[in-house]
């Protein structure tokens, strides 16, 4: 049995953020993931200006840059009532395979020991510890720490019984996506599109390299009698948008539903965050600056744990998830309601090409980082 002070599940913005601060704090921290980087996975690739000042709390406010992150300039909005252009101030575009392997490479540089190819499944406490027995290679061990964190994303979540720790909410969109070779597609660098239809949504955006990053929000049901690129197209289709052709260097994938009913945050020196504990369809970036946010919160209350448990832990943490969900996640909750209508969205974009700065205080608003935990009432 190997020990540490915490041992970190899922090496996602959320898991990475967690370990660093930890790491940056003195503690001894052990990550986990069950993939091998660099990965690519299902994206909307967008940095908000929220995502992008966590980054800077970490210690990394020009890593996106160093890495060819794209800045952002405009926000294309189409449905069968047209396009509108809103101005977009402080994103920036970058694929996951690239970020999520630069926060690892982070984590590394900070003193954290990376364990890509590994899996975890969770054990009871045990006195001040808890055990995750850990495959990797083909290897067996037992893993102690004095506190977990599971930031294992959107799915079943890291539990002990193999219950999911989230569960979907009624009609909930499923995500897809694919990283293209589509040059000549009128998808302009600094130019992030996002195209509605009946099925759901589609968003592009040119990434570090000039590849095309597809990333759409859709109905299952349409996915039961065609391919996700078909459905994607449907989607271009009714907006007058030209069909994706090419084939894809990544994807096409898929991901479980979207949108998630918040659900147990933790247990005895266990903290879950990020996408495992629950999740609202994003709208430009959110879904990375939550994880990054929850990150960098849960580091503080984890390494208080280290010193010693108890269950007031718990209970803050609980404070924070509910009170970030109120705050961040209520806006994307209600453009993701929106998104279902179709004339809703024609309407807004109607009005829109009149008065195109009337969408800049939710942009605004939705990029913005969550208020971190101290400032939270508890």
């Amino acid at each position: 049995m190997t020990d540490w002070d915490v041992v970190v599940v899922g090496a996602g913005p959320a898991g990475t953020a967690a370990a660093i601060e930890l790491a940056r704090q003195g503690a001894s921290v052990l990550l986990l993931d069950r993939t091998r980087f660099p990965r690519w996975k299902v994206c909307g690739a967008c940095l908000s200006p929220g995502a992008l000042s966590l980054l800077g709390a970490l210690g990394l406010e020009g890593l996106p840059a160093r890495l060819g992150a794209v800045p952002l300039a405009r926000l294309v909005l189409s449905s069968r009532a047209g396009t509108v252009r809103v101005p977009l101030d402080g994103s920036m575009a970058i694929s996951r395979a690239a970020l999520d392997l630069a926060l690892v490479h982070a984590t590394e540089h900070a003193g954290v020991a990376f364990w890509p190819g590994a899996r975890a499944v969770l054990g009871p406490p045990e006195r001040d510890l808890r055990v995750l027995r850990v495959v990797r290679d083909g290897v067996e061990v037992d893993v102690a720490a004095r506190v977990v964190i599971d930031a294992t994303g959107l799915g079943r979540g890291l539990d002990e019984d193999g219950r999911e720790t989230s569960a979907a909410a009624p009609r909930a969109r499923v995500g897809i996506g694919a990283e293209l070779d589509e040059p000549a597609y009128p998808v302009s660098r600094g130019d992030l599109h996002m195209v509605v239809g009946r099925a759901g949504y589609v968003g592009l955006v040119r990434v570090e390299g000039g590849a095309l990053n597809v990333a759409a929000a859709v109905d299952p049901g349409a996915l039961r009698t065609a391919t996700p690129q078909e459905v994607a197209n449907g989607v271009l289709a009714e907006a007058g948008r030209p069909a994706l052709a090419h084939a894809a260097h990544h994807g096409w994938r898929g991901t479980p539903s979207l949108m998630r009913a918040a659900g147990d945050v933790g247990g005895e020196r266990l903290f879950r965050l990020g996408d495992a504990a629950g999740y609202a369809e994003p709208f430009t970036g959110e879904g990375i600056c939550w994880a990054l946010g929850d990150g960098h919160s849960a580091a503080t209350l984890a390494a208080r744990a280290v010193e010693g448990w108890h269950g007031d832990l718990l209970v803050e943490w609980r404070t924070y998830r509910r009170e970030r969900r109120r705050s961040s996640e209520r806006l994307c909750r209600a453009l993701a309601g929106a998104l279902r209508r179709p004339w809703m969205v024609d309407a807004a974009v109607a009005s829109l090409r009149i008065a195109p700065t009337l969408a800049g205080p939710f942009v605004r608003r939705a990029g913005r980082a969550p208020e971190p935990l101290a400032a939270l009432p508890v």
